[in-house]
């Protein structure tokens, strides 16, 4: 844990102990904890992801100050900083853990081992391997550390991706400028939910927040590794067919990732893209979501709001962006989700 650093600003009051306080966000049996710490010199940024044992020095004038947040689901680890101004860092990434990152925006240029890193770049390290960079001016960055066995899981129809061997080397992956903006701009969101203490409580709902995290990274190197291989699957409508007969077997209303279907159907990516397009209209992702709203709709109508808020209701069926669930709420019902509360109590219907 980073020394010297103090509770970062918020609703807590964390005591004045004299070491490092943090900001914990969600249950404990929920197994989703999140911490914020505040920055006040190179040294706080030593952990700068889980695992992590670096050597920061500052290069350039001015006092040091950022905020760092780590977020923990069982072995699964995302961490982010906000920092200036520049630093040289160096050292071991995870001893143990592969560590998946990029910057999602800089000031001024950065540099990993020889190479420039623009903001979108993502970037392998395998475990135990040294890094060493270069960061100037302001930078945010976000990072994710697991297995290389809950790697391939998650990856186990894309080809050489769920080889464990493709995760032991150094590597680095430059999407097209359409999704590294895609990706920053929800790892961002992600970010800022973590920090505000809005976090799902249900095993679901925390099961679909690490999934979308690290499909967030997966996806995109997914776009950029070409596999020659044969895939196995079948024609569109059929795996239509079966996407929806998994979903309809499962807990109502739980939130369903697209790289569950893909583990549980044995499908890639492009595939699954595919048949959906080929046979509904829309993509896989635009379809689950559809799917999670009318589940949204029926909890709000029925009175069984998850924590007794439009919030927490959004934030269990996947929604991490208060904003756009409301926008694809009325898109959708032609009403806001506070309207449907209302019609429901209006016919008698109370909070279960």
């Amino acid at each position: 844990m980073p020394k010297g650093a103090d509770a970062a600003a918020g609703n807590l009051n964390p005591p004045d102990t004299g070491r490092p306080d943090a900001d914990s966000f969600g249950r404990a049996d929920a197994r989703l904890e999140a911490h914020n710490l505040a920055l006040k010199n190179p040294e706080d940024l030593r952990e700068a992801t889980r695992g992590a044992d670096l050597r920061i020095i500052q290069l350039a004038t001015g006092g040091f100050e950022g905020l760092l947040t780590h977020a923990q689901v069982g072995g699964f680890s995302l961490s982010a900083g906000d920092f200036g101004p520049d630093i040289r860092a160096r050292g071991v990434m995870n001893a143990e853990l592969v560590t998946i990152g990029t910057m999602l925006d800089s000031s001024g240029e950065v540099s990993q081992w020889d190479y420039d890193v623009r903001p979108g770049d993502i970037i392998v390290f395998p475990k135990s391997v040294e890094q060493e960079g270069r960061y100037t001016g302001r930078s945010r960055y976000v990072t994710i550390t697991l297995s290389e066995q809950e790697l391939a899981a998650h990856v186990k129809t894309e080809g050489r991706l769920q080889e464990s061997e493709f995760w032991t080397r150094i590597r680095r992956f430059q999407p097209s400028e359409a999704q590294r903006a895609s990706m920053r701009e929800y790892l961002a969101r992600r970010v800022l939910q973590l920090r505000e203490g809005k976090v799902p409580l249900s095993a679901a709902g925390i099961d679909f927040f690490r999934r979308s995290v690290l499909e967030a990274f997966v996806g995109c190197i997914a776009g950029e590794v070409q596999d020659d291989r044969e895939e196995q699957y079948f024609r569109g409508a059929r795996l239509v067919r079966d996407v929806e007969d998994y979903v309809d077997a499962l807990r109502p209303g739980r939130p369903v990732h697209i790289s569950e279907l893909c583990s549980v159907l044995l499908v890639s990516r492009r595939k699954l893209h595919r048949a959906f397009q080929d046979t509904i209209g829309v993509g896989p992702m635009a379809y689950l979501r559809l799917r999670r709203l009318s589940a949204a709709h029926n909890a709000l109508r029925s009175g069984r709001m998850a924590g007794g808020s439009v919030t927490q209701t959004a934030l269990e069926y996947g929604f991490c962006d208060l904003g756009r669930f409301a926008s694809y709420y009325r898109r959708i019902f032609d009403e806001a989700p506070s309207e449907t509360i209302r019609s429901a109590q209006l016919r008698g219907v109370r909070p279960a």
